[in-house]
């Protein structure tokens, strides 16, 4: 079984990730503590003279609270990684506050508690997810505890779970079956990964009672149809829905239960058919609601039709980031490079391409239709849902660049980055300038020759060149495989196989996206119709402009020059994906983005 390495044995030193999180954790260490925790002082009754946050963490917003949950889990990753004093300061002052703010009965949050009597009262009216922002709550606090061992934040962390099982052993099983019910489009109950974190809790407590809590959140609507092998993702809410998945995979790992593994396994094979080039997923409802957020976002359609799916609205960066924590656990479990090659696009083409290379801030959707334009949160007047988990995702963007088992260690991406792997005594230092030059070299380093076997994904490798030496490759289910007694100063130079090919529109036979390798390409400038190209002759048509950046032009039949560069370095420009091959695309409505906050939600 394959597993990551911790934040703090890998380090990144590539020019395109590692920039946007120096970016991140920037705007971590200068955030003023007391603007983020205002509206927790003001909920308990403590005086603060803060500023208010704006978005949807200003006063009035019923997910108030949720991006200090993300900021803490963010600084303390930042903290752990980096051994940053500074940050751990930080993480630790916010705690602090978070226990003044604690009323007796455990309660901790942002908003009053009586949001929950509404919820329970009510179901899926007049609240706005206040279970998903206790859930960031706790997912900061056992964070903190975990990577940076303050015994404070387990406590409030427990706390404010016997609090919640308090509430739960009230109700009746039809009424909890109606606050955790998802089913509607535009739910105002999304209730995040609470399930999951709970799950983690109790690894670290054995404490039983939150067990029984974790498991009230796994709901047989959902988790036992897919078990069945019923496709019921049409018209549900995505990022709703993908933690009950991460939920279900944590449960099985801690418990078996073959069942809540087969969910798993058929969800990501009913995922893959509303996935876009980018690895990513979400869009519009197909019984969506006028003028709210199932119109353009945030849902699962038809399986396979995504033909009407480029509204705007497509993407929303939160499901990146679960999507990658279910890939991340489907090749846990099965070792299978088809997982990698998923997370690697995604990590480009939807986790990186979320932020900003000029804030590290992040989209809440990432449009890839006719003529798009990017739009980055504010640093402090907007705090979407994706501006919290963006934040939190660069605090732990070097994971799955390697993983280790036993006496092999995998590279599955071409990112600068060492690795130290304690288990064997060795670092392993790979730079690249990926995916702008086609090259990888490693150096590794022991203090004694060392055994063990180095994987590589075997559909990326041209060649390898041990010590200036040409090798031949062993292929093995995919992975070519170096088995070898390495020494001090071992350098295994990579040669990288990538070119270009199209990948359709799933439902459309006109529209299709350019990749290069797993980098997916965007059309810069106004978009007209690519005639005349295909899989047999885009390698052709393309032409490279030039060796040390990643950047293809083609002549058009106007006779100017259309230029494509990697989704990800796109910042201002207007720009497109998914380009019309035949002139028959309806895709010709103007750009528009997404709505956002509770306005979208507002019933019909």
């Amino acid at each position: 079984m394959f597993t990551n390495f911790k934040l703090d044995k890998v380090r990144l030193s590539d020019t395109y990730f590692s920039s946007r999180r120096e970016l991140v954790k920037k705007y971590i260490c200068e955030f003023d503590t007391n603007r983020l925790m205002h509206s927790f002082k003001i909920n308990a009754g403590i005086p603060s003279g803060a500023e208010p946050l704006g978005g949807w963490e200003s006063l009035d917003c019923g997910l108030r609270g949720h991006f200090a949950g993300h900021f803490l889990s963010a600084c303390s990753k930042f903290a752990f990684a980096d051994k940053d004093e500074f940050l751990k300061t930080k993480a630790n002052r916010i705690v602090d506050i978070m226990e003044l703010c604690a009323k007796p009965n455990g309660y901790l949050s942002a908003f009053e508690e009586e949001k929950l009597d509404v919820l329970e009262l009510e179901e899926d009216r007049n609240v706005w997810a206040p279970y998903y922002t206790l859930h960031k709550i706790l997912q900061g606090l056992v964070d903190c505890h975990v990577c940076l061992g303050n015994p404070k934040a387990l406590t409030l962390a427990v706390n404010l779970a016997y609090y919640i099982h308090g509430r739960f052993e009230k109700l009746s099983f039809w009424k909890i079956d109606g606050i955790l019910r998802c089913t509607k489009v535009n739910p105002v109950n999304e209730f995040g990964g609470i399930g999951d974190i709970l799950y983690t809790l109790y690894e670290i407590t054995g404490d039983d009672k939150i067990l029984g809590l974790a498991e009230v959140f796994d709901r047989d609507y959902f988790l036992g149809r897919l078990e069945a092998g019923r496709d019921v993702l049409e018209n549900l809410h995505a990022n709703t829905h993908l933690p009950l998945i991460i939920a279900a995979m944590h449960r099985y790992n801690i418990s078996g239960g073959e069942r809540y593994k087969t969910a798993a396994v058929h969800f990501y094979r009913y995922l893959l058919g509303r996935t876009f080039a980018n690895g990513n997923n979400s869009s519009k409802a197909v019984a969506y609601i006028k003028g709210g957020v199932s119109e353009k976002s945030e849902h699962w359609g038809a399986y396979g039709k995504l033909e009407d799916a480029l509204t705007g609205g497509e993407s929303e960066s939160c499901c990146a980031h679960n999507t990658e924590r279910i890939l991340q656990l489907l090749f846990e479990w099965s070792g299978e490079v088809e997982f990698l090659d998923h997370m690697e696009i995604l990590k480009y083409n939807a986790i990186l391409n979320s932020a900003s290379g000029r804030t590290g801030l992040s989209q809440y959707h990432q449009p890839m239709g006719k003529c798009a334009v990017k739009k980055f949160s504010e640093p402090y007047d907007t705090f979407w849902c994706c501006t919290a988990s963006g934040v939190e995702a660069m605090s732990e963007i070097q994971k799955n660049i390697w993983f280790k088992s036993g006496d092999t260690i995998l590279l599955n991406t071409f990112i600068s980055s060492t690795a130290v792997w304690d288990d064997k005594n060795v670092k392993i230092t790979q730079f690249t300038g990926y995916p702008d030059k086609l090259m990888s070299k490693l150096l590794v380093e022991v203090p004694e020759p060392a055994e063990f076997s180095l994987l590589l994904k075997a559909g990326q490798i041209k060649s390898v060149r041990i010590n200036s030496n040409p090798i031949e490759l062993t292929i093995e289910n995919g992975y070519c495989v170096i088995h070898r007694i390495f020494s001090d100063k071992d350098t295994i130079e990579i040669e990288i196989d990538a070119f270009l090919h199209l990948v359709p529109l799933k439902g459309s036979e006109d529209l299709a996206a350019v990749m290069f390798g797993n980098i997916l390409l965007a059309r810069i400038g106004q978009s007209k119709c690519l005639k005349g190209i295909s899989n047999n002759n885009i390698n052709q048509k393309l032409v490279r402009l030039q060796q040390d950046t990643l950047e293809f032009s083609l002549n058009g039949d106007d006779g100017n020059q259309v230029k494509f560069i990697p989704l990800f370095r796109v910042e201002e420009e207007v720009y497109t994906v998914y380009m019309d091959l035949t002139g028959n695309s309806p895709q010709d409505n103007g750009f528009s983005f997404a709505g956002d906050g509770s306005a979208a939600y507002e019933k019909s």
